[in-house]
């Protein structure tokens, strides 16, 4: 049996059924993939949780399995065959029957001080993976590092082992960086040249994220098998977007709120006084952070998350989206208390003194080897070819 009808094997386990489920069970265990619940609670803002009837999944493609096909969704259809498609923003997906369910993080302004804030941070991210790790005794928490948010993790207090994997051009930072900072962990390094399980990423994509983002799938899933799939993958996500200024411009970068930019650069600084004061006013724009965190971050990091963990048939975790770091997210007020970056003093509370960090942190390059394979063509051509009915 081919690796591809391996995976294909795995999304059909069987359908867990309760009463009440939520995120948190569906993200801190590996065992279940589809769950059969009378009530959801709460609203995910980050990992994704996809709903066909009263069954739930991080994975698209496991539900329209469940169903006996894919009922294709226009509207979506659409969107990701356009040339320029980067990821699919909405509570619909590429089938017409499954929805995405969520929605933005509220907004309570409460923590007004950057040391409060980091202090707070970095107690919410032990206080989260020790959860995480009293309830996976005998497992390897393997840290996937390239800039300061993913760094600080390898600062926290694992129980469990750990090992580091990073890739060019960022490997060599990271190695400098667990040296300078006298960490003994073993950093392995990630190549992104295998082209093994393209069709597998295609399957799993279901047409959410441009694949030339979503690199070094073949070498996390030999690092799975390596460990006989006894592993933890921790990743840094969004990190920056709340601890640094970067949040001041975020929404404005992005669909759809860089919109509104652009009409307030039209309408100059006299004809819009009114739309300004409110779109500039700190509260609104913190609104609008929470917003674009859903409808972009959400959808394109959040997403990768389920892909990998489809790929690799192991949790993979965000330090930063566990739920005590959430609530500590939800009650800071940015304009007080992320003026500068305070991902150093997170650093320090974590480590018990100053941290040293690289001066850069480069982005690798597109993956060339997944160009023009996350649209929607080559993902109904793979269903095909695995006997998946397709309805259009």
């Amino acid at each position: 049996m081919t690796i591809f009808h391996e995976m294909l094997e795995r999304e059909k386990r069987p359908v867990e059924s309760c009463n009440d489920l939520s995120e948190q069970m569906m993200w801190s265990k590996n065992n279940t993939i589809i769950w059969q619940a009378d009530h959801f609670i709460g609203s995910p803002n980050f990992y994704p949780v996809y709903r066909y009837q009263n069954y739930y999944s991080h994975s698209l493609l496991s539900l329209i399995l469940l169903k006996g096909g894919l009922r294709l969704n226009f509207h979506a259809a659409k969107k990701v065959s356009n040339p320029n498609f980067t990821y699919y923003s909405g509570m619909d997906s590429i089938d017409k029957d499954i929805i995405r369910i969520g929605g933005p993080t509220k907004c309570r302004f409460k923590i007004k001080d950057a040391d409060i804030y980091a202090r707070k941070l970095a107690e919410a991210m032990v206080e989260d993976i020790a959860t995480i790790e009293a309830d996976h005794s005998g497992f390897t928490n393997i840290l996937l590092c390239g800039g300061k948010d993913s760094l600080n993790l390898s600062l926290l207090p694992w129980s469990n082992p750990v090992i580091v994997a990073s890739a060019p051009p960022n490997y060599d930072f990271v190695k400098t960086f667990m040296a300078d900072n006298r960490l003994s962990y073993d950093v392995v390094q990630l190549d992104d040249n295998n082209d093994s399980l393209l069709e597998c990423e295609v399957l799993v994509n279901c047409c959410r994220n441009n694949l030339e983002h979503c690199r070094w799938g073949p070498d996390l899933k030999k690092l799975s098998q390596a460990f006989n799939g006894k592993i933890i993958f921790w990743k840094g996500q969004l990190g920056d977007v709340m601890t640094t200024p970067h949040w001041k411009n975020y929404p404005y970068s992005h669909p759809p709120y860089g919109k509104i930019r652009q009409m307030m650069r039209i309408f100059g600084r006299s004809g819009s006084k009114i739309l300004r004061r409110w779109f500039e006013g700190v509260k609104a724009t913190q609104w609008l952070v929470f917003k674009t965190l859903w409808y972009r971050s959400a959808m394109w990091q959040g997403a990768h998350m389920s892909i990998i963990r489809q790929l690799t048939d192991v949790l993979v975790l965000s330090g930063y989206h566990g739920p005590a770091v959430q609530k500590v997210w939800s009650q800071v007020d940015l304009n007080r208390a992320v003026q500068e970056d305070i991902r150093p003093i997170v650093g320090k509370y974590l480590h018990g003194g100053p941290v040293s960090y690289p001066s850069t942190n480069p982005s690798p390059p597109p993956s060339k080897i997944r160009k023009g394979m996350s649209h929607l063509q080559p993902f109904l051509k793979a269903l095909r070819s695995v006997g998946i009915s397709v309805h259009e």
